[in-house]
């Protein structure tokens, strides 16, 4: 049971309902969504599942074929504005980067265009907020959103820069994968219930960390650190990986997405903002999210980032910023 194994049945059942009739829009979105979701993991350096599920099956060429056979284009990759960008050496705590790029996006800078960031917008009216609750916003993918949030003056807001190469330094490889693990054992096992899915997965996730004691020692005192009675976390979503894994740790977390996989619509319903996953690289690649910074280190509690060199970066990310605030 596992990634590859899931989507192994989940992609091969799915040309069996869809290859070798006349589909209607529904069953064509499906479709689109299908390779949408291969195409993205290749857009972020992901190529295992793409080449198994091409070589052992033809997949991809299947999925082409249909969506051909129907006159119909696949969901296009968003257009990243940089290629290349350069990081300098110097570290910086996130919420210095933060507090710069605000400066910036208020100082006159024309507010960015980017149609995404209407969606973006009602996301964050969405997320909402509530009485004695800390939002957690994972960086880099909910950079935005975190400083839409700041802009209203109020406390108990918690930018984490939590993600692969977070996960790589303090845990080394394979933690990723492993955590991520029990979602595709539930999906694989048919639960589609959200109650049943956390009663599944937060256990076997927690024997994970076992195997990394220094990932799970910060990330408990990162949430001991926080006094609120609950904790919501919010970031773009697919698999949820790592609010999962907060929430495995403490009772008080929650989730917020911005969408999530086709699997897992049903699972999180609750939860996400909208069940159109192909806007989801929309999301992440907004220039704010994407370019803007890179992880850097972990140290006494703080997150630290190298910043983009190219003053370009800074001013299409602070445009995004000033179309939010």
């Amino acid at each position: 049971m596992g990634f590859l194994s899931f989507h192994e049945t989940y992609y091969t059942d799915a040309l069996k309902r869809l290859e070798g009739r006349t589909l209607g829009e529904s069953e064509l979105c499906e479709a689109k969504r299908l390779l949408k979701l291969l195409d993205d993991l290749l857009d972020e350096g992901y190529t295992s599942l793409d080449r198994t599920l091409e070589e052992k099956y033809g997949c991809v060429s299947r999925l082409r074929n249909i969506l051909k056979a129907h006159g119909e284009p696949p969901f296009p990759l968003p257009k990243k504005g940089f290629s290349d960008v350069a990081y300098g050496d110097a570290e910086t705590d996130v919420e210095a980067v933060c507090r710069r790029l605000e400066k910036r996006a208020r100082s006159g800078v024309a507010p960015s265009d980017e149609p995404f960031l209407a969606s973006l917008r009602d996301y964050c009216a969405w997320v909402g907020r509530r009485e004695d609750t800390a939002y957690v916003f994972l960086l880099r993918d909910a950079f935005l959103p975190y400083l839409c949030f700041r802009k209203k003056g109020e406390g108990g807001l918690y930018p984490w820069v939590i993600n692969r190469d977070f996960l790589r330094q303090i845990a080394g490889e394979g933690a990723d994968d492993l955590l991520r693990l029990p979602v595709y054992e539930a999906l694989e096992s048919g639960i589609a219930d959200e109650r049943d899915f956390f009663a599944f997965c937060k256990p076997r996730i927690r024997r994970a960390l076992r195997g990394f004691p220094a990932l799970e020692r910060a990330l408990r005192d990162l949430l001991c650190g926080i006094r609120e009675e609950k904790i919501l976390v919010v970031e773009s979503g697919c698999c949820g990986t790592v609010p999962l894994t907060l929430a495995a740790l403490d009772d008080r977390v929650d989730l917020r997405l911005y969408t999530t996989a086709p699997y897992l619509y049903e699972v999180y319903r609750e939860k996400i903002f909208c069940g159109n996953y192909e806007r989801m690289r929309s999301f992440e690649t907004l220039c704010a999210q994407d370019a803007l910074m890179r992880f850097s280190s972990f140290r006494d509690g703080r997150f630290y980032v190298r910043t983009a060199t190219d003053d370009r970066v800074w001013e299409k990310s602070a445009g995004e910023a000033a179309a939010l605030l």
